[in-house]
């Protein structure tokens, strides 16, 4: 089994010429399965579609309707761009379709009109949705296709690929070939280039419901062009006229979705939901799949489950793993009534017991303290927070303890969150004793036991003993934010480092200037998000055609930080970070990590290491020489190098001398120089922030051929020089680079001594 970020990868599902989808589950213990649907690195490697994806996602994880697909997830890890979907067990409509088509059959009318049916509930919903203000978001999903409905066993409909199908049509006008495999469902405006709507969905659901019908292709055909030549040219013959059987009513619904001119469409989604239903209602009076006359989930299961499915025609995918629940007895165990008798708290539980999501702890903690069960309400949150910590993820852990430290003494609380520090990830028996003291309840039963790899190491917090764990709590404070709110801008001050315990964030730049600003101080984006860590580089061109819209450039979830750049290297936001569902968020003010570091020498190497895996190391990943090495040889050489703080003019190197260490520029500005004949300065360069010099000695051991002294208070690392030999030894493209390097910073050295001497001597 393969960890991929935030969650365990059990097994493949199928592979499309644009994903694969992989069965997985949460790295955070929850029980509830997903499905990983992965970016192949040809798309995840270019930066339109990049932002394209992440702003669909951003709009399509708001949509939540029992007909669609549920987007819980979505970012990169390690430069491969992802989504974490619901998984649905069962089968999608294409795979039905291709079996029924091996015989010749096709849908009965009852059942095309329900699954179409439910898929037009799913779509009708998302072409309403509108944002906080009140306004329409314009959801069109531009994709729908047999292939992108799926049923489940149990006989539900699920529209899916809402996330990436604007991505794939928007770049499709530049990328020939994109939509090759889904030309035949493209209506007449799509297909011409022109604007899309709510109706272009409607005309796919037409072409899907025609071939439910009839068990024919209605547009296919031997190459793309010729497809399209047929949505926009050939005429469409009734359903009846292929297939007996068919309702009137039925039949002059498709003809009606396969008009050509939108304006000739039904004019509102929910009018074809309300049609479909009515003949579904007809048909059931009469027909054998329908049960006391109606034909609901439980009738297309039943009809589902008489296919003979074939090794070639993709048979039922399997449901999720089972597990063992709770045995009564546990469930039940010191359980107040209460938790049962308040209609909020009563679903909350019945859900807990099934998946074992420890936010939903800290959802009945809320509900209990509303209605006034503290006990239950600190219980509740104490045993979230010891099960977050135990799976190591303590940002979560922080914020599910808030509100218990907003209720007892600051020295209780103390005592508690160093006992949340104590605990070692993966130790059953730890958080077992933990939850015997805290848990007065009975909510235990919603802890998974450690079978799963540990979640990723929190940067910072991990690296935290106990106390100063608890000196962080103090300080930190915990804020809710809504869907839409946005939570830092490019440009402000950078004085607030944040961590996100719970909900999905985008992160996005302007255009233009900033965006060339972006590229070169590095983005205030998450763990998950460093694109720039792995060779994604936005070029001229792109920028161009970028100028005129917003640049999405990552997504964040549970447990990542942001805004580290700017509040570690005291620069100002170099992007803007916005809120895409309700979100819980810890914020750490700069001045009081300095207090803490200032009275407690043990936080002080946390924070470097924080500082070199989140800001230099970024800023070495995008330099055109270091951006070659392997992430673990960047981590390698930060991990050995010295900090060295020099004030205002204090020489770091001097002409002549022999020391061999490379510097990276951490804070500050330095000027390099040379002396003349006459002993007098002269100016070669000045330097900044992720800049580095001290090359040519620390490559080739000689003597230093510049003088280096820094513009005001100035903070450097110190590499020593073998042990950037050995990294470079490694890949010739780095001793390359160096050398091209090195030739040119001695060709503009002797520029400037030419110069020098043109000026002041005539020579």
């Amino acid at each position: 089994m393969e960890r991929f970020g935030r969650y365990l990868v059990l097994q493949p599902i199928a592979t499309g010429g644009m994903a694969e989808i992989l069965l997985a589950r949460p790295l955070s213990g929850t029980r509830r399965y997903c499905a990983l649907k992965r970016i192949l690195p040809a798309f995840s490697s270019d930066v339109h579609f990049v932002s394209m994806f992440i702003d669909e996602a951003r709009i399509t994880i708001g949509i939540s309707h029992d007909n669609v697909v549920r987007l819980d997830d979505f970012g990169q890890v390690d430069g491969i761009y992802f989504m974490a979907i619901e998984y649905v067990d069962g089968t999608d409509l294409a795979a039905l379709l291709r079996t029924l088509s091996l015989t010749s059959a096709a849908l009965p009318p009852i059942v095309a009109a329900a699954i179409c049916r439910d898929v037009c509930a799913g779509l009708a919903h998302a072409h309403t949705l509108k944002d906080a203000t009140g306004t329409s978001l314009g959801i069109v999903h531009r994709d729908v296709s047999p292939q992108n409905v799926l049923l489940s066993s149990a006989g539900a409909v699920k529209v899916t690929d809402f996330g990436i199908a604007a991505a794939r049509n928007k770049l499709s006008m530049t990328t020939p070939g994109m939509v090759l495999g889904k030309a035949a469902y493209m209506a007449p405006e799509q297909a011409r280039g022109e604007g899309v709507d709510f109706r272009t969905d409607l005309w796919a659901l037409g072409v899907m419901l025609w071939e439910c019908l009839v068990g024919e292709r209605l547009f296919a055909a031997n190459n793309p062009i010729d497809t399209l030549d047929r949505v926009l040219n050939e005429v469409v013959p009734p359903p009846s006229s292929r297939r007996q059987g068919i309702p009137v009513a039925l039949d002059s619904l498709v003809m009606t979705l396969l008009a050509r001119d939108p304006r000739d469409r039904p004019q509102a989604s929910s009018d074809v939901t309300k049609a479909l239903t009515a003949v579904v209602q007809q048909l059931a009076k009469t027909s054998a799949w329908a049960t006391e006359g109606r034909f609901d989930a439980a009738s297309l299961a039943s009809y589902l489950a008489s296919i003979e499915w074939r090794d070639d025609t993709a048979p039922m995918r399997p449901s999720t793993p089972k597990e063992p629940a709770p045995s009564p007895k546990d469930v039940t165990r010191k359980r107040s009534t209460a938790l049962l008798d308040d209609p909020v708290l009563r679903p909350l539980m019945a859900r807990l017991r099934e998946d074992q999501e420890p936010w939903l702890m800290v959802d009945i903690g809320d509900r209990a303290f509303a209605i006034g069960i503290e006990d239950v309400a600190l219980s509740a949150w104490r045993t979230a927070a010891a099960c977050f910590a135990s799976r190591g993820l303590l940002v979560q852990a922080l914020a599910a303890h808030a509100p218990v430290r907003a209720i007892i003494d600051d020295a209780a609380a103390a005592v508690e969150i160093e006992a949340i520090g104590d605990l070692s990830p993966g130790k059953d028996d730890e958080l077992a004793t933990l939850l015997n003291r805290w848990d007065r309840h009975g909510l235990a039963f919603g802890v998974t036991p450690a079978q799963l790899p540990l979640a990723p190491r929190v940067p910072l917090l991990s690296d935290l003993g106990p106390k100063e764990l608890s000196r962080l709590a103090e300080v930190v404070s915990v804020k809710r934010v809504k869907a839409g709110d946005v939570i830092l801008r490019e440009g402000d001050r950078g004085d607030v480092l944040y961590a996100l315990a719970r909900g999905r964030l985008v992160v996005s730049c302007t255009p233009g200037d900033s965006l060339n600003h972006l590229i070169d101080t590095g983005p205030d984006w998450g763990n998950d998000a460093t694109a720039q860590d792995n060779g994604i580089r936005l070029d001229d061109v792109m920028l161009r055609q970028q100028r005129a819209q917003r640049v999405y450039l990552a997504g964040l979830a549970d447990g990542d930080f942001f805004g580290e750049f700017s509040f570690l290297a005291e620069r100002p936001r170099s992007a803007t970070v916005e809120a895409v569902t309700d979100a819980l968020l810890i914020e750490i003010e700069r001045q009081d990590v300095e207090h803490i570091a200032a009275v407690d020498p043990a936080f002080t190497a946390p924070l470097l290491g924080f500082y070199k895996e989140r800001v230099v190391e970024l800023m070495m990943a995008k330099s055109p020489v270091f951006s070659l090495l392997p992430p673990e040889d960047r981590r390698a050489l930060l991990d050995r190098a010295l900090v060295v703080d020099v004030d205002d003019g204090e020489l770091i190197v001097k002409e002549g001398t022999r020391n061999d260490a490379l510097f990276f520029i951490r804070r500050g500005e330095v000027e390099v120089f040379r002396r003349d004949e006459l002993g007098d300065a002269i100016f070669i360069n000045k330097l900044g922030q992720g800049q580095f010099f001290g090359e040519i000695a620390a490559l080739r051991g000689s003597p230093r051929t510049v003088s280096v002294r820094a513009i005001g208070p100035t903070s450097l690392f110190q590499i020593a020089g073998a042990a950037l030999q050995a990294v470079v030894a490694k890949d010739h493209r780095i001793k390359l680079l160096f050398d091209a390097m090195i030739a040119k910073r001695s060709a503009e050295a002797k520029a400037r001594v030419q110069e020098h001497h043109r000026v002041f001597f005539g020579t």
